[in-house]
């Protein structure tokens, strides 16, 4: 139970089938916090649920914003599970409308948007004189051509951010001017996030930036979170030991791993960009150099990883929530445990023979031999059922990720000469 004394306060958490949400979930609901879910997904039949509500899809932001504010100032939801891109962005757009020990606990929006949006990420990386990769959204073919001049081939094709184009959009690595101009091209605007692509007009357009063969394996993870006024509560460090896609792809086994250089590097640049809050920074090795090419300010996939390591995350959030957290030494994360997106991890498999050689290795840190535990990235066999729901939502449903790699194989086996 929580040591708070009285009625803990209920969590709201926006349902859907990743595995972010199903171990938030699993770590208050442990601990006996009252988790209220709304709308349709695995965790509404979680263990751990208390209550059920629905709601408007959360990526029609025309609709579900007003009635999330609703909500919020009324009183009926008083705590956010900060578990996607989205759900960041909205409940800091409401920043003011949460109670004030809450409200500390929210990066402004200016902070959010920073996060979210890749070149203004690199923008703020690059002044703070952080290396970072040249990361540029041309609004025109002639100028994503001439960006690609001074770039060079190889280079990453992707969505500036998720917001406002929705997740279908994944990006491809784009080898010649022929291959650019015919893959370059503006990117629709999700249904009922209009508003937000008219408040950031550079998300309708790609970015691109240089790709570096270390993508495929030398991607490190610095994870944690941030109290506004007791700074770094509790950090730790992983890397991708495999991907899917292999160039452009989410981790399919994330690995523990300790390197005091790593983690204080990217702590400087958390500490810079993101004031409080959850975060994943992702940082790309290059030999020595380290370059910051991503923020998430929010629960990531492979949260089950830290919370087996020992930094649990969300009940950090939750209690910062209700008072501010006294200081206390930051806990040392235990290294060498990994966690596995087992379906993901078919397909990497599978595709293993179109990759070429080389294209599996490990970062430094410690090696499969050495590991002393494996979870899932995709649920907890202590809370089974929302666990078996959402891997086969993975494997059937028509929007889902899986299906969206699939597509992208063609680009895994051109590239061969880049291993």
């Amino acid at each position: 139970m929580t040591p708070f004394g009285g009625t803990a306060p209920a969590v709201a958490v926006f349902d859907n089938y990743w595995g972010v949400t199903l171990a938030f979930a699993r770590s208050l609901g442990e601990k006996g916090v009252p988790l209220h879910f709304y709308g349709g997904g695995a965790g509404r039949w979680s263990r751990y649920c208390t209550r059920r509500f629905s709601c408007p899809p959360t990526e029609k932001a025309d609709e579900f914003l007003p009635w999330l504010r609703e909500r919020v100032s009324g009183g009926d939801i008083s705590r956010i599970a900060p578990t996607t891109d989205l759900i960041a962005y909205y409940v800091s757009a409401l920043r003011e409308e949460f109670a004030q020990e809450v409200r500390r606990t929210i990066a402004p929006l200016a902070e959010i948007v920073n996060c979210l949006i890749k070149t203004r990420f690199s923008a703020i990386s690059a002044t703070a004189g952080h290396p970072t990769l040249a990361a540029l959204a041309p609004d025109t073919l002639e100028g994503a051509v001439a960006v690609a001049s001074v770039l060079g081939y190889p280079l990453m094709l992707k969505p500036n951010s998720h917001l406002g184009v929705g997740y279908a959009e994944r990006g491809t690595l784009i080898l010649n001017e022929s291959d650019l101009r015919r893959r370059f091209r503006r990117f629709d605007v999700h249904s009922g996030q209009e508003h937000v692509a008219a408040a950031y007009p550079e998300l309708l357009w790609p970015l691109m930036q240089r790709y570096l063969p270390s993508a495929r394996n030398r991607v490190y993870s610095v994870t944690g979170i941030k109290d506004a006024d007791g700074g770094i509560l509790a950090a730790a460090l992983s890397y991708k030991r495999e991907q899917w896609p292999p160039h452009i792809g989410t981790s399919t086994v994330q690995v523990g791993c300790e390197d005091a250089r790593i983690l204080e590097a990217g702590l400087q640049i958390v500490n810079r960009v993101l004031s409080r809050g959850i975060f994943e920074l992702e940082l790309l090795a290059d030999g020595e150099v380290l370059y910051a090419i991503d923020l998430n300010p929010r629960a990531f996939g492979f949260l089950e990883l830290d919370l087996a390591r020992g930094c649990d995350l969300p009940w950090l959030w939750y209690r910062s929530t209700i008072e501010p957290p006294a200081p206390a030494p930051m806990p040392l994360p235990r290294a060498c445990i990994e966690a596995r997106h087992r379906l993901m991890h078919v397909m990497e498999v599978l595709a293993q023979p179109f990759r070429g050689p080389g294209a599996r290795s490990n970062a430094a840190g410690c090696d499969s031999g050495g590991l002393r535990q494996s979870v899932s990235m995709l649920g907890s066999w202590s809370d089974p059922v929302p666990m078996i729901i959402s891997n086969w939502c993975v494997l059937r449903h028509p929007r889902s990720f899986l299906r969206a790699q699939i597509a992208s194989l063609r680009a895994s086996r051109r590239p061969r000469d880049l291993n």
